[in-house]
């Protein structure tokens, strides 16, 4: 279950080489659903496969749509590199289940330390700051209930997977959307 062209009609090659890199091809192996998607529950039996890798770069997708910056770009598609299997599982046993952000503690280092990474942001000219914290970006992640891409795309993206919108559907909901500056002046 890929919604990527709903985002983007394109993937931008700069995007295409860091989504073939192993730091990232990892996330095609771990699910979005916590590990539930694993059980027998009636709500994920009817599942397609939606990995952290589809979401991530459903992410990067949708910010580059808006915002067309490739640092930004890439740190959403970055944001969750670092990711264990069963995922925010983790962060409940760390008691981080408020933020969830404790699976994001190794997101620098991961990134700092593939050379094919490197290699990508040195051709770009983008310093590893730029991407290692997604957080900084208010159009890739902001705090509840603000819209940002991350919460978009797993809203949506979970919507479609569980049979409660259409493809069709989606890109409706998605083409109605525009950025605009808030009330603290952040895009």
């Amino acid at each position: 279950m890929k919604l990527w062209n709903i985002y983007h009609e394109d993937i931008p090659v700069f995007l295409q080489k860091a989504m073939e890199t192993p730091a990232m091809q990892r996330l095609q192996h771990i699910g979005m659903n916590c590990g539930c998607e694993y059980t027998q529950f009636p709500l994920f039996s009817m599942c397609e496969p939606y990995s952290r890798y589809d979401h991530s770069v459903g992410c990067a997708l949708i910010v580059w749509h808006f915002t067309k910056d490739k640092a930004q770009s890439l740190a959403a598609l970055f944001h969750d590199i670092a990711t264990p299997t069963f995922a925010h599982v983790v962060d409940f046993a760390k008691g981080d289940y408020l933020q969830q952000e404790s699976t994001e503690s190794q997101t620098a280092s991961l990134i700092r330390n593939s050379p094919e990474l490197k290699a990508l942001l040195d051709e770009y000219a983008i310093s590893y700051e730029a991407v290692e914290d997604y957080h900084i970006y208010p159009i890739a992640d902001n705090s509840s209930p603000k819209l940002c891409a991350d919460r978009l795309e797993y809203t949506l993206g979970n919507a479609v997977n569980y049979q409660f919108l259409t493809p069709p559907q989606a890109r409706e909901i998605f083409n109605d959307l525009h950025i605009g500056i808030n009330e603290y002046g952040e895009e």
